[in-house]
């Protein structure tokens, strides 16, 4: 089975991802849900279906954990190596041409001498504050979960799950072990299949293309599993 790398909470997105919600859109839903929705519940799906649509992208362009936990530690690195380059003198020159140099840039730099050369007092500080706010990032990261892979995607499902069921709508699912009871999916199946045909393909999870039990036990089963997790950290989609 794929292993998903936890993703960051921050990302840079551009664009807008198009919702095409029509008339015809609703009667196609309906039908296939067997239940009409009032106005109030079609209003109440466009707006959670449309904060999907906002969020889903930073999930998909977050960079991962890993990456970021890699940033963090090279730039920690190359502050210490800076620190380095300044203090240690390299094999092949001389004493007065490494003091001669340093004098030179401090003099240019108006850094006075205090217990070391000014240069050298600049480069500790900065290397030490550098390291200070890379301990800080690194003890956030550990602390943070980052976007778990198809985070927004369920919890898309299961605000859709809450409006329909405080309108007294069926939401069951049916699990694929019933599938040779059954020709046709459950209700809230067909209607995530037909809501789902409304949102740009990308956007869309285990979408089958007709509605026979068969091609929808793979969203059916995407459902349940939805269902069954929770977030952990806050996530920017909040309340369900």
């Amino acid at each position: 089975m794929a292993q998903f790398k936890p993703r960051s909470r921050f990302a840079a997105v551009s664009g807008r991802p198009k919702l095409r919600m029509s008339k015809p859109d609703w009667v196609r839903i309906e039908r296939a849900y067997g239940h009409l929705l009032a106005t109030s519940v079609r209003r109440k799906i466009r707006g959670v279906t449309r904060e999907y649509l906002d969020w889903v992208d930073f999930e998909r362009n977050a960079a991962t954990m890993s990456e970021t936990t890699a940033r963090v530690h090279t730039i920690k690195k190359a502050a210490s190596k800076f620190r380095e380059t300044i203090f240690q003198r390299p094999p092949k020159t001389g004493r007065e041409a490494d003091y001669y140099a340093r004098s030179l840039i401090c003099k240019h730099m108006g850094l006075p001498f205090e217990g070391r050369d000014g240069l050298q007092n600049l480069v500790l500080k900065i290397e030490r504050e550098i390291a200070k706010g890379c301990e800080g990032a690194l003890a956030e990261l550990r602390k943070e979960s980052g976007f778990g892979h198809g985070e927004m995607w369920e919890l898309w499902v299961r605000k859709l799950s809450s409006i329909l069921k405080r309108s007294q709508l069926p939401i069951h699912v049916r699990k694929d072990t019933d599938k040779a009871k059954v020709a046709k999916p459950s209700a809230f199946v067909a209607f995530m299949r037909e809501l789902q045909a409304c949102v740009p393909k990308a956007y869309r999870k285990s979408q089958a293309r007709t509605s026979d039990f068969q091609a929808n036990i793979a969203l059916s089963t995407a459902i349940i599993r939805a269902r069954a997790n929770r977030v952990t950290n806050a996530s920017p989609m909040a309340a369900e």
